[in-house]
Parts: structure tokens; C-alpha cells; sequence
């Protein structure tokens, strides 16, 4: 009994020492890793944030389903062998076909990257006029995520913080016309807020944003309650025009002299370039582009 005593003293006495200790502990800032807290206090944290934007994001959408549904149901190329082609080729694809599920989670990972990186940048000191430049670039990959998304798939869950679906995984999906809608008002902010000029090489400016409300508004025209009606919306037909020649006349991009340069290494992010994928040479897989090794001859 009396070891007891003297146990439970020491304990007691040897607590408010430990809670003090950890609480010490706790209160100093890791500056050897990222965390919420050290994090989106630059424009280079920015950078560092939007980058993978352009190509983690997307990869399992530029694997195989890209070339996939646009050339094999195109009939542009035909493989009968290939599982990730021959359905699209065939008209046989369901719901479970590989591909068409990648493109899915790939889309959504967009969507919810630009969502992460938007509210990090919303909640950061720096002033205004940087921060809406970067939010620009994450909403234009959220409205052309979400632009594929309305054009494959129709009604769609429109989704602006990934913490509410973690909470409630089970929503109602949103009709077409305002995935369409929500697509373009992201766009239409990116090409308010983003750069006259790439800051740097591969980056989007505010000619990029219009050249994609280009292709939204003219797919938008087409929408309506009978899509066999043949008929198209004027209104926006004509706004798909005019942000077209606003690329045309005041934007940094032309056409080069020769097509087959476009497909030179040495000419990657050219003149004609208004918004690229930017992989990394023999970088890690997920951020290299894997469509080398899917065209390349094999013995």
C-alpha cells in the first residue's frame, strides 16, 4: 500500500509537467513540411498549388480514354483488340467500361483539386489582385472538367467543396443546362482575372479562357429540351464568335507556318499553344504522359 501511495504522488505530480511539454510542442510550427498553416502565404505557394492543375489531375482522362472515345468513336483508328478502344469504336461501351470510369474519376479530381486550391487561396493574407489571378486558373480547369463532364454525361453533381460531399456522399445530380451554366461562369471569371501573358511558359492567360468559352458557348447553343430540333441558340452563337475573334485579333497566339512543326518536340508550348497538359519528361508515372508508350511500334 504504502508503494502505491508514493506511485500515484509521483504521477500526480509528473502530469501537469508532460500536458505542459506537448502543449510546447504543439505551438511550434513545422517548417520542414507543408501544413494549412504555412501553406498559401506566397504567390510561388500559388504556383506550387496550380501546377499539378495542368497534369496529375488529368491523367487517367488523357491515358486512354481521350484518344479512345474521340478517335475510335470517330473510327479514326480501329483496334479490335484493345479493350480501351474497340468498345467506343464498336458502340458497345457501358457504364463499367475502363476508360469511360478513369475519365470519370479523372474529371472529378479536377473538380475537386481546383475546389481544394480555391478555398486555399480565398483564405490566404496576399492582396486581391493575386490571389483572383490564381483562383482564375483553378475555375478555368473546373469549368472545362466540368464542360467535359455536362457534354459526356448530362446531369451531373456540381460540387464546389469536397468537405460537404465527405459529409453527405449522397446528392442529387444537377440538370445539364447549369453544369453548362456553372462551366461558363468559370470561365467567363478566368478570362476576367487571368494574365494578358503567360507568366510563365505553358501557363494560361485570359486568351485561353476566352478560346475555351468559345467552344462552351457553341456546344451551349445546341442544348435544349428536343436535341433533335436542329435548331441552335443565336444568342450564344454569337457570343462564341465574338470572344473567338477577341483571340483572334488581340490575343498573344498565332499560327504557325508549317502544321507538321506543331508536332515537333522542340515546339512544345508554341505559338498555336492556348491552354497544353504539362508533363514531365521521363518524370514520375502520373505526370508523364503515357500516350508514348501506347503509340509506339512494338515488336
Amino acid at each position: 500500500m504504502k508503494t502505491k501511495k508514493i506511485f500515484y504522488t509521483a504521477l500526480i505530480i509528473a502530469l501537469p509537467f508532460v500536458w505542459t511539454s506537448c502543449g510546447d510542442i504543439l505551438d511550434v510550427e513545422p517548417n520542414d513540411v507543408i501544413t494549412k498553416e504555412n501553406f498559401y502565404k506566397s504567390e510561388s505557394d500559388f504556383q506550387a498549388a496550380t501546377g499539378p492543375l495542368y497534369n496529375k489531375v488529368w491523367f487517367d482522362f488523357n491515358d486512354k480514354f481521350y484518344y479512345g472515345l474521340g478517335d475510335g468513336r470517330a473510327a479514326n483508328m480501329y483496334a479490335p483488340f484493345s479493350d480501351y478502344v474497340y468498345p467506343f469504336t464498336d458502340l458497345t461501351e457501358t457504364g463499367l467500361t475502363g476508360p469511360l470510369v478513369s475519365a470519370w474519376a479523372s474529371l472529378y479530381n479536377v473538380v475537386q483539386q481546383s475546389n481544394n486550391v480555391i478555398i486555399g487561396i480565398s483564405g490566404s493574407p496576399l492582396s486581391d489582385a493575386v490571389k483572383d489571378r490564381y483562383i482564375a486558373e483553378a475555375r478555368f480547369m473546373r469549368g472545362t472538367a466540368y464542360w467535359y463532364l455536362a457534354s459526356l454525361w448530362g446531369d451531373v453533381i456540381i460540387s464546389t467543396n469536397p468537405s460537404e460531399l465527405v459529409k453527405n456522399p449522397i446528392v442529387n445530380k444537377n440538370p445539364m443546362k447549369d453544369v453548362y451554366e456553372f462551366a461558363i461562369r468559370d470561365l467567363e471569371f478566368a478570362a476576367k482575372y487571368l494574365p494578358e501573358t503567360a507568366g510563365q511558359s505553358g501557363r494560361l492567360t485570359r486568351y485561353s479562357a476566352f478560346g475555351m468559352l468559345s467552344r462552351v458557348y457553341l456546344s451551349f447553343s445546341g442544348v435544349s429540351d428536343n436535341p433533335n430540333s436542329g435548331t441552335r441558340n443565336q444568342e450564344y452563337l454569337d457570343l462564341a464568335k465574338k470572344v473567338a475573334e477577341k483571340v483572334m485579333s488581340s490575343g498573344p497566339y498565332s499560327l504557325m507556318a508549317n502544321y507538321e512543326d506543331l508536332f515537333m518536340i522542340d515546339n512544345n508550348n508554341n505559338s498555336e499553344s492556348m491552354f497544353a497538359l504539362q508533363w514531365v519528361p521521363n518524370g514520375d508515372y502520373g505526370v508523364n504522359n503515357t500516350q508514348a508508350s501506347l503509340f509506339c511500334f512494338r515488336f
